[in-house]
């Protein structure tokens, strides 16, 4: 059997998004998106990593995961206030697999532009998070490279900006 084209997406590229090929030897649907030059595509049903939104604003810094779900990912903060929690309402999306994770506003990362630091803030979520293997119960600096615990999921926090360099000066 082959690959058959079950919808033509022409050269529109929303309906490009949209085209489903059915692989008749492996019996599996999958969505054919736009990708890079050699990826494949998505399989149906498979868990895809979650996509980060485009921000309006320049990146300040990231989040690598180092432990639990999600492993080697990473997000990236924006200027202001990051809500960072599972939810898709959130600056900062977590959807990795850790239910430990509160969907919304689980806790903060504010970069202030005009003092150069960041700073952690707890959120609403009911789950503690732990930096240096303390509870974080009030706003606190953020320093560089330091891991915050929270669920199954330790994260790496990597500044980009700070007193040395930031937007301001590019």
């Amino acid at each position: 059997m082959g690959t058959t084209l079950l919808e033509d997406p022409g050269s529109d590229p929303a309906r490009r998004a949209k085209t489903m090929l059915v692989d008749g030897q492996a019996g599996k649907t999958r969505l054919v998106a736009p990708t890079g030059a050699g990826s494949p595509p998505a399989t149906a049903g498979a868990s895809p990593a979650p996509a980060a939104a485009p921000s309006s604003d320049p990146v300040v810094g990231w989040l690598v995961v180092v432990i639990g779900p999600g492993k080697g990912s990473a997000v990236a903060l924006g200027h202001g206030m990051n809500s960072i929690g599972r939810g898709t309402s959130n600056r900062v999306v977590l959807g990795f697999g850790d239910d430990q994770i509160s969907s919304d506003d689980h806790f903060r990362i504010a970069y202030d532009p005009e003092s150069r630091e960041f700073h952690l803030v707890p959120g609403k979520g009911t789950n503690l998070l732990y930096v240096a293997g303390k509870a974080v119960l009030a706003p606190m600096a953020l320093e560089a490279m330091a891991d915050i615990r929270l669920g199954a999921t330790t994260l790496r926090f990597v500044p980009f900006c700070g007193p040395a360099w930031d937007w301001a000066d590019a």
